[in-house]
């Protein structure tokens, strides 16, 4: 017989609630018909949804972001995925320094990484900013990878591999058809991260791009200082739907795998 915790469920609902409440409010401001960003609307209106959509001006910085997270998962996914089995399967020298190392830029504030960056990448002459950001967000992103497949390696049952090994498959093949299918899920959980961080990485925006690249949050970070409208709140809006959106199709792919 389960026993129920009310007042723990109560406490649990309480935390949820505080997490969403800030979310709900900046989807709820966005139908305003104002000028100005308030709460409670002082009315129901679609038009900043129109404007942000149509007017262009999140337009280039959009699709900037968007670039730039698919091409750090593209890259931080693969080396991360490929580190992580390393590690996790095999004992050599050095290997906690290893992992501490891939680690690292967890524990380093993300103000001082993008200092560094700025006068490593200064002193090299190198005035590709966008390849600049990659960079920076390939070395930020792959601890997470990192940390997840980690995770994923060590629930699986070795017992697996080996067979496909005794029967004939190279390690490299069983790595592919029988490893990688198995970590399926932390798979999907390494790529949504990986979106969702790059996409929404600020910091390291401020300090390495130049003229001719803006990336979204760079754009709503600037007009958070110097023009508050509804516009903000139905950008917002709109990567809160986005990333459900993606959530819910990880969550999807994740079910059809048949685990959970």
């Amino acid at each position: 017989m389960k026993r129920k915790f009310p007042l723990l469920t109560a406490v649990n609902t309480l935390i949820y609630l505080f997490i969403m409440a800030p979310l709900l409010v900046i989807v709820i401001s966005s139908f305003n018909p104002g000028e100005y960003l308030v709460f409670p609307p002082e009315g129901f209106s679609l038009k900043w949804y129109e404007a942000v959509l149509t007017g262009g001006k999140y337009t280039e910085p959009f699709w900037n972001s968007i670039k730039l997270a698919v091409a750090t998962t593209a890259v931080a996914l693969p080396v991360g995925t490929m580190a992580a089995y390393a590690i996790q399967r095999f004992e050599f020298r050095f290997k906690q320094a290893l992992l501490s190392l891939f680690l690292s830029p967890l524990v380093i504030p993300t103000l001082l990484f993008g200092i560094g960056l700025l006068i490593f990448f200064s002193s090299l002459g190198v005035q590709m900013f966008f390849m600049r950001l990659l960079l920076a967000h390939i070395v930020l992103i792959v601890p997470y990878v990192i940390r997840t497949m980690l995770a994923g390696f060590s629930r699986m049952e070795r017992s697996v591999e080996e067979a496909s090994i005794v029967l004939g498959a190279s390690p490299v093949r069983t790595f592919f058809l029988v490893t990688l299918p198995l970590a399926r899920p932390s798979l999907l959980a390494s790529a949504f991260l990986s979106l969702v961080l790059s996409f929404d990485e600020l910091v390291i925006a401020l300090f390495l791009t130049g003229p001719g690249i803006t990336t979204l949050p760079m754009t709503i970070y600037s007009d958070i200082q110097f023009n508050l409208s509804p516009s903000l709140a139905a950008i917002s809006s709109i990567i809160i739907a986005g990333t459900v959106l993606v959530g819910l199709i990880g969550i999807l792919m994740t079910k059809r795998s048949g685990r959970t």
